[in-house]
């Protein structure tokens, strides 16, 4: 782990991602001590920095210090969190002069879930805010809750509506439905998080003949669906074998699908 460029795993107490959550991550798979996709990442927290106004690190120094983490690594998962810094003033509104903290961490490839994935619809809601749509930012209490009802019911997984009832996302990944040769999926601004592995999903499923439609989903369509699959950059097409208790089934398309995520140029 590197905290602002040095070996160690101490931070200020003061830093107010610690206080307020005021800041941002980013989770990248890396293989064979490559990091995989690191300019899509860069640019969703270049985004994210943008809008939350915090100095984005420099890319260079960046890229460099996520690739000593994990050479000679043949697989594993990178952590990159950038915050506000460490306070100069007590309370919410930054003073303006605080400079950024920046964490990368690398972390041991985890287990495989099993053979078969199981989700359910998650008992919590998710919050939806505009400005922060799309977003990786440390504010994660709902995701947290979200988990340990997952855990409780023997879940690799929940799905998570929001206040009105849309399903936007699960805990930890994005949701595509499988529709004949469409896969639907919530729209730009409603999906939770902006997931590199979604864009890849977006971009590549075209080239199996899918067509890939943006639209809100309900609690109703997830319980008539015929498959499902969720995304993040662990996980990867992951394709849900059980869902509220109901067998899916896995369309052939999957493996193919994660043959092009595979093959796609960091």
């Amino acid at each position: 782990m590197l905290v602002n460029g040095q070996p160690g795993q101490r931070l200020s107490a003061l830093d107010r991602g610690l206080h307020y959550g005021d800041g941002l991550f980013e989770t990248l798979r890396c293989e064979q001590g490559r990091v995989c996709w690191f300019e899509r990442h860069l640019a969703r927290l270049g985004r994210g920095c943008g809008i939350l106004g915090i100095a984005m690190p420099d890319a260079a120094a960046l890229r460099a210090e996520a690739e000593s983490q994990v050479r000679g690594l043949p697989r594993a998962m990178l952590k990159i969190i950038v915050t506000r810094g460490v306070a100069t003033a007590r309370g919410y509104r930054p003073a303006g002069d605080e400079q950024p903290t920046r964490i990368v961490a690398a972390y041991d490839w985890p287990p495989p879930a099993g053979p078969e994935f199981r989700a359910g619809l998650s008992p919590l809601p998710i919050t939806m805010h505009p400005l922060l749509s799309g977003l990786k930012h440390l504010n994660r209490l709902e995701q947290v809750l979200a988990q340990r009802a997952a855990a409780a019911a023997g879940l690799h997984e929940v799905l998570m509506p929001d206040a009105g009832g849309r399903v936007v996302s699960g805990s930890m990944s994005n949701l595509f439905l499988w529709q004949g040769d469409e896969l639907l999926t919530p729209a730009d601004g409603e999906c939770g998080v902006a997931g590199v592995m979604r864009s890849l999903v977006l971009e590549l499923a075209p080239r199996l003949g899918l067509r890939v439609r943006q639209t809100t989903l309900s609690a109703a369509q997830l319980a008539s669906a015929r498959a499902i699959i969720v995304t993040n950059v662990r996980l990867g097409a992951q394709p849900v074998h059980w869902f509220e208790g109901r067998r899916l089934e896995v369309d052939p398309r999957v493996p193919l699908l994660q043959e092009l995520i595979d093959g796609t140029p960091s």
